[in-house]
C-alpha cells in the first residue's frame, strides 16, 4: 500500500482478513450491504444541495427528494444485499428520505456558513515515509469565521475525539492553514443531533503520532487472521472467507438457499432479498425468502 486511510485502519481493527482483501489483494467485494448503499445516496444528495446553495440556488424539499431517487436509481442494486430480516430495499430507500428530510428543515434552511470544500479528497505525509489520505464531507466557515469539519452519519456515531477520523482530517487542514480555528463535527442524521468540539493545533501532535503508530503496526503485520462477529453478515467477503462468523455459515448450510455467490447475482428484483428455492402444488419455482411480505416468484432463472 502506498497511503492508508482512516477506512484502512478501522477495517484492520475491525477484522485483518478483510482488510488483507480488500487493500492488499484488491479482491472486489460480492455485494455492498443496503445500509452502504442508502448512506452513500445520502451523501452524494446533501453535496449536491450545498452545490446548490453556493450558487444561490434556493431548494424546496421536493427538489432534495427528486435528486435522492436520481443517485438511488442511478447505482447497482444489483450488488446490494438486504441482510436484515424482514427489511427491504424499499424500507432502506423511505428511511434515507426521512433522514434528508429532517436535516434540510432543522438545519439546511437556516444554515448561512460558507462551504469550503464537499466531498474533498486530499493526501498529506504523516512522516517521509508514510503518507495518509481521505475524503472530508464538508469543509466550512462559519459565520464566525472558524473552520468546521463536518461528517455526515447515518448510522451509530461516537464522540468527534474518541475516534481519529476528525482529528486526522484536522491535520490536513493544519496543514495548509497556518493560522485558524477549528471545529470538528458529526452531523448525527438518524438521532437529529450533531455534536461540536474544538480541535486544537498542539492537540494534533499526539493524533499523528497514534495515526503514525497504527499504520507502522499494519505495515509491519504478516498476521491477517480473521475476526469473525455478527457482522461477517454485512462483510461482501464472507463467502470466500476462511473463518466467517457462524450466522454465515449457518446460511451456507442451509441447503435451501443458493450460494453466496448466487445470491450477489440472483436477489429478488422486487425488494432485494434472497431467493429461495420452492416447491408447491405446480412443482419447483424460485420465491423470494421475504414471503409474504413480498410475493415474487418466477420458474427458473
Amino acid at each position: 500500500m502506498d497511503s492508508y486511510s482512516f477506512s484502512a485502519i478501522s477495517s484492520f481493527k475491525t477484522c485483518p482478513k478483510s482488510f488483507e482483501y480488500k487493500y492488499i489483494k484488491k479482491i472486489q467485494e460480492a455485494f455492498f450491504s443496503i445500509e452502504s448503499y442508502m448512506g452513500i445516496s445520502v451523501h452524494e444528495t446533501l453535496k449536491w444541495a450545498y452545490e446548490q446553495k453556493q450558487k444561490n440556488i434556493e431548494l424546496q424539499i421536493d427538489d432534495i427528494n427528486n435528486q435522492y431517487k436520481y443517485f438511488w436509481d442511478k447505482g447497482s442494486l444489483s450488488k446490494v444485499k438486504v441482510i436484515k430480516i424482514n427489511n427491504s430495499i424499499e424500507d432502506y430507500f423511505n428511511q434515507g428520505l426521512e433522514l434528508l428530510t429532517s436535516y434540510f428543515q432543522r438545519v439546511f434552511c437556516s444554515d448561512k456558513s460558507e462551504s469550503l470544500y464537499l466531498e474533498h479528497k486530499f493526501e498529506f505525509f504523516l512522516d517521509k515515509h508514510i503518507k495518509y489520505r481521505g475524503v472530508i464531507d464538508r469543509v466550512s466557515k462559519t459565520q464566525d469565521k472558524v473552520i468546521r469539519i463536518t461528517d455526515f452519519k447515518t448510522g451509530k456515531i461516537s464522540h468527534p475525539l474518541k475516534t481519529l477520523q476528525l482529528p486526522s482530517y484536522a491535520l490536513y487542514i493544519f496543514e495548509n492553514n497556518l493560522d485558524t480555528k477549528i471545529e470538528l463535527s458529526f452531523e448525527d442524521l438518524k438521532e437529529k443531533r450533531e455534536i461540536i468540539v474544538p480541535f486544537c493545533r498542539e492537540d494534533g501532535k499526539e493524533i499523528r503520532s497514534n495515526l503514525i503508530e497504527e499504520i507502522t503496526h499494519i505495515k509491519d503485520t504478516n498476521d491477517f487472521r480473521a475476526q469473525p462477529s455478527i457482522l461477517c453478515m454485512w462483510c461482501g467477503y464472507n463467502k470466500i472467507c476462511e473463518n466467517p462468523h457462524d450466522s454465515v455459515k449457518s446460511t451456507l448450510e442451509n441447503k435451501n438457499f443458493f450460494s453466496l455467490e448466487d445470491e450477489y447475482e440472483k436477489c429478488c428484483p422486487k425488494c432485494g432479498e434472497v431467493l429461495v428455492k420452492r416447491e408447491g402444488k405446480f412443482g419447483k419455482f424460485i420465491g423470494c425468502k421475504n414471503y409474504p411480505e413480498c410475493k415474487y416468484t418466477r420458474k427458473e432463472w
